[in-house]
């Protein structure tokens, strides 16, 4: 490409790696529009090998909206918090005996970012501080693909409809159930159309989807364990391990993730940003159908 960008695939399914780009200096217009392009494509981009700093960081996720800010826990005031309300800290370290971070231990399920809020961020933004010597990899999936597999019959039963996701995976009732008096939750389409591709991905994932909206308890639960296996087959998915200094942006419309464990005994720091979508979620047709049936 003639502004020297050069786009790797990082796998099949998902994912590109970004050469000849120096994230700390500011990027021209047709530069952005050329790696907007690559992650509308590829979902997950690697930018790799560059220690970039809060500011560096900052700008370049302002090339794709406005940054999001973070819900933190009362708890976290210490580092964390001076970084300001658009940071995350995904750490495990203590100090005096408190998480500087959120997120600290071991593995996390698949999920995508914030989908019990009514428009949830678009972008997530990760950039690598310390890393443990072994684990705490971040998979990806490709939810376009994962839509686009599912059996016909699967498609016509999730036509149309909406699942409830929840957050605060602790704040469960005697039932097992999410305490929604507590947890913010919010029910999204199944079927999710990406405002840029117009593709349809499944929008669903097993840390934060509860349950699919006007279904017996017993068929949404059925139909739930189901999509949560089929969407994350190793087909459909890519894992990075972690070197410091990397910094990888994910499309939160049309993907899901999960984290393999890792030491307790290793330190794990990463700095988290997100982008704000401009565009409300849509309801996709089943890929392959034209029609939705109602809810």
């Amino acid at each position: 490409m003639g502004n020297g960008m050069e786009i790797v695939p990082l796998s099949e399914a998902i994912g590109a790696e970004i050469r000849g780009i120096d994230l700390r200096q500011p990027q021209d217009a047709a530069t952005v529009a050329a790696i907007n392009d690559a992650w509308h494509e590829h979902i997950v981009l690697l930018f790799r090998g560059k220690a970039l700093g809060l500011e560096e960081h900052t700008q370049f996720a302002g090339y794709f909206g406005e940054i999001g800010k973070h819900m933190r826990p009362k708890a976290i005031r210490n580092e964390a918090a001076e970084l300001g309300p658009n940071v995350m800290l995904v750490s495990n370290i203590r100090e005096n005996g408190k998480p500087i971070g959120s997120l600290p231990d071991g593995e996390m399920m698949f999920h995508s970012d914030t989908p019990y809020r009514e428009q949830p961020d678009k972008a997530t933004m990760l950039f690598a501080m310390e890393v443990p010597s072994v684990g705490g990899h971040t998979i990806f999936a490709n939810s376009y693909m994962a839509a686009e597999t599912l059996p016909e019959d699967v498609k016509r039963r999730l036509a149309g409809r909406k699942a409830v996701h929840v957050f605060e995976y602790g704040a469960v009732t005697k039932s097992g159930k999410f305490d929604r008096e507590s947890a913010p939750h919010f029910a999204q389409p199944v079927f999710r159309k990406h405002p840029v591709t117009g593709r349809t991905a499944l929008y669903v994932s097993e840390l934060m989807t509860e349950e699919i909206v006007g279904l017996p308890e017993a068929e949404s639960r059925e139909l739930l364990d189901f999509l949560f296996a089929h969407q994350s087959q190793a087909q459909f998915c890519y894992e990075h391990v972690w070197q410091p200094d990397d910094l990888l942006i994910w499309d939160n419309r049309c993907s899901i993730h999960a984290r393999t464990d890792f030491p307790s005994t290793e330190r794990r720091k990463l700095r988290r940003l997100t982008v704000i979508d401009e565009n409300p979620v849509m309801m996709g047709d089943p890929p392959g159908q034209t029609e939705v049936a109602a809810e």
